[in-house]
């Protein structure tokens, strides 16, 4: 098993690390940067170490090429109460249609209402605004031969700040192998390739990210069910690499307890999380504590499988 997890990880590194220094760039140059807030309370609370895991609705966001591993339909439901009473819903539904899996899903961030001030030095607001940022993405997966799966994602997005706005759109592309070893997976993800995007006067890229992963699931009787271990080495375009780790134990498809941890960030770290399984729902929950006071993020989600999953 540990020789498993140790050849998975390694792979998956070697796969991403040549990459990687291809889209490094300076911080604070991406735009739209509520596109890397996560999906899903089942992979926030295995700290987003989730590109060779996705076999769920929410993989859309992680690596579209999971969504050939959903059959039938799948609705997923997210709602996160994050930092600074900043909230935003997701909802993601995917149809196994045309020889693979076809999915949309929409992001919604909502960072409530803020006094506006004119330019010149005032004591007294000139009304209020809400800030808001919106996503629409299309995707669609199927399993290019035995064991290797392949999807593409294309998303629309949307930034409104008082009375400015930005448009702008990308795409996301991923691959996910079933390897020899039994248990082992391995994948890759590029997500939010686009244009560059105008905000007033200043231009932005999306904010990129190559993702390569690996995953090991053990199925055991005296487990009474099965244990998954996940690690994402992730390249953003504007800062250093990250490492995300998680860990999953499912018993008898009626609970799930999950652990992760983000490595290499300001205020990140570890991570938790619960799932509840009754006959086709499943309801997840994700702890994100944050550091400096910042205030910790809970993540809830409701997913409604075909019958007979």
């Amino acid at each position: 098993m540990i020789r498993a997890i140790s050849t998975g990880i390694l792979l998956a590194l070697m796969v991403a690390l040549p990459f990687g220094s291809l889209f490094a760039g300076e911080a604070g140059t991406s735009g739209f940067l509520f596109l890397r807030l996560g999906n899903g309370a089942r992979a926030s609370g295995m700290g987003e170490a989730f590109t060779a895991v996705a076999d769920d609705a929410t993989s859309i966001y992680y690596n579209p090429a999971g969504m050939a591993n959903v059959a039938g339909v799948e609705l997923n439901v997210t709602h996160t109460e994050w930092l600074q009473d900043i909230r935003f819903e997701q909802v993601t539904v995917l149809n196994e249609m045309f020889g693979g899996t076809a999915g949309i899903s929409f992001t919604g961030v909502y960072y409530g209402s803020m006094d506006r001030y004119p330019d010149y030095a005032a004591l007294v607001s000139d009304g209020t605004f809400a800030p808001y940022d919106l996503s629409i993405a299309g995707g669609y997966a199927m399993d290019i031969i035995p064991n290797l799966s392949a999807g593409v994602t294309a998303k629309l997005i949307y930034e409104k700040i008082d009375f400015e706005s930005a448009t702008g759109w990308a795409i996301d592309i991923g691959v996910i192998h079933r390897s020899m070893i039994r248990g082992l997976t391995l994948a890759a993800s590029m997500l939010n390739f686009g244009p560059e995007a105008k905000f007033v006067e200043e231009k932005f890229y999306p904010p990129f990210q190559l993702r390569g992963g690996a995953s090991y699931r053990y199925d055991a009787d005296w487990l009474m069910g099965n244990a998954i271990l996940a690690v994402d080495a992730i390249f953003p375009n504007d800062g250093e690499a990250k490492l995300h780790s998680g860990v999953e134990y499912n018993y008898r498809g009626l609970l799930s307890v999950r652990a992760g941890y983000k490595a290499n960030y300001y205020s990140q770290g570890p991570t938790l999380g619960l799932g509840v399984y009754y006959r086709n729902l499943r309801f997840d929950y994700a702890f994100m504590p944050t550091s400096y006071d910042l205030g910790d993020s809970h993540r809830f989600s409701i997913n409604l499988f075909s019958p007979g999953r």
